[in-house]
This record gives structure tokens, C-alpha cells and sequence, in this order.
């Protein structure tokens, strides 16, 4: 087995939001075992589209309540509760969309891939935003169990060249709350690469 990681910037967030080292054990066991992506088992692929075409097109955000007549009855009840989570964050403020390219970020033999979702101007202040989708609410996003994966997201090495102020942030649809990068200090650093370390660690003896 490769001791080289690639992984979705949500699958970071998964396995950092994880309290017990078992949890992360099992957590990483199960991504080897994954089977390679594939459309057709991306279970939030159809909302991470509809939100972002929505958005593209300038169309009515609640246009997105009807893609939960789209998908099938096991997703139904998910989607229901992400897209209205979503709907109601969005329409509390002031939102315009703006396009992003690719990311990554890379340390050691882990490689994160962090292509931002969308880039959104809310309020006047542009973020490249990771949206955060959960079937289960067995992982806990917090203000400090994401603080590594904001930073994570602000060193990484874009493709594309974003708007000088923008900021990164993830949307826990859990909650429809947003969380915003700040500015990095050493610990954030060290705090961020002794958590890729460990998941590189287990990566390695599993």
C-alpha cells in the first residue's frame, strides 16, 4: 500500500472534527478502502452543482428548494435540511458570486486537494468558501476544531489568482453558520502540521 495520501479537503475536515484516536483510526481505515470517486456515488454532488449554478446564473436562491423533488427518497430527508440551512444563511445577507480556480495544499506525502466551492462577496467582503455537508451530525464543527482547516485553506497554493482581500471560510451546514479565516500565527502552523502528521502517521501503519 501507497504511503502517499490524496484527500478531499472534506475528508480533513472529517477526520479532524474526530475526538477519539479510534475514530480517526477507523475514519482513515475507511478512505483507503473507499473505492476511487465516481459521480455516480458523490452523495452531495447534485447540491454542490445546483448551489453553484444558482449562484452563476444570479437566480433565486430558494430556486434551490426544488431540487429535493430530484433526488432520490434515501437523500431526500438530507438534502431537505442542507438546502434549508443553506437558504436561510443565504438570505440573511447581502450575497454575489464571483469564480474560483483550483488548490491544493501539500505536506509531506499528504496531499489536500482545497479547490474552493464558490467564491461569494457577502456584505462586501469576498471569501472563497468550502461548504461543510453532513448526512450524520456525528462530527461537531466548532469555532476550534476548525481553526486548523481555515488555516490549512490559507496556505495553500492556488491556481488562480483571488481578490487581494479575500478571505477563506467554510459554511457548516449543520448549523447554516459561517466560519472565517484569521490571521495565521506560528501556532496555528504547528497546530495544523502535528494534525496532518497524525493523520499521515495512521495513513502509514494502517
Amino acid at each position: 500500500m501507497s504511503n502517499t495520501a490524496s484527500i478531499s479537503l472534506t475528508q480533513f475536515i472529517d477526520f479532524s472534527t474526530k475526538v477519539s484516536t479510534s475514530a480517526r483510526i477507523n475514519f482513515v481505515k475507511g478512505v483507503k478502502d473507499s473505492p476511487e470517486y465516481s459521480p455516480a456515488i458523490d452523495y452531495w454532488k447534485q447540491l454542490r452543482d445546483e448551489i453553484r449554478r444558482i449562484h452563476e446564473k444570479g437566480l433565486p436562491i430558494t430556486d434551490l428548494y426544488h431540487l429535493s423533488d430530484n433526488v432520490t427518497e434515501a437523500k431526500r430527508k438530507n438534502y431537505i435540511k442542507n438546502i434549508r440551512n443553506y437558504v436561510n444563511f443565504i438570505q440573511k445577507h447581502d450575497v454575489e458570486f464571483f469564480d474560483t480556480g483550483k488548490g491544493f495544499w501539500q505536506y509531506d506525502n499528504l496531499h489536500i486537494r482545497t479547490t474552493p466551492e464558490l467564491g461569494l462577496k457577502i456584505n462586501g467582503q469576498n471569501y472563497l468558501v468550502k461548504n461543510y455537508y453532513k448526512v450524520k451530525n456525528n462530527n461537531k464543527v466548532t469555532k476550534k476544531n476548525i481553526s486548523t482547516t481555515l488555516t490549512l485553506m490559507k496556505l495553500s497554493q492556488l491556481e488562480f489568482a483571488p481578490p487581494p482581500d479575500s478571505k477563506f471560510a467554510v459554511i457548516n451546514l449543520q448549523k447554516g453558520i459561517l466560519h472565517e479565516s484569521k490571521p495565521i500565527v506560528d501556532s496555528d502552523v504547528l497546530e495544523l502540521k502535528i494534525e496532518a502528521g497524525t493523520l499521515l502517521d495512521i495513513w502509514k501503519q494502517t
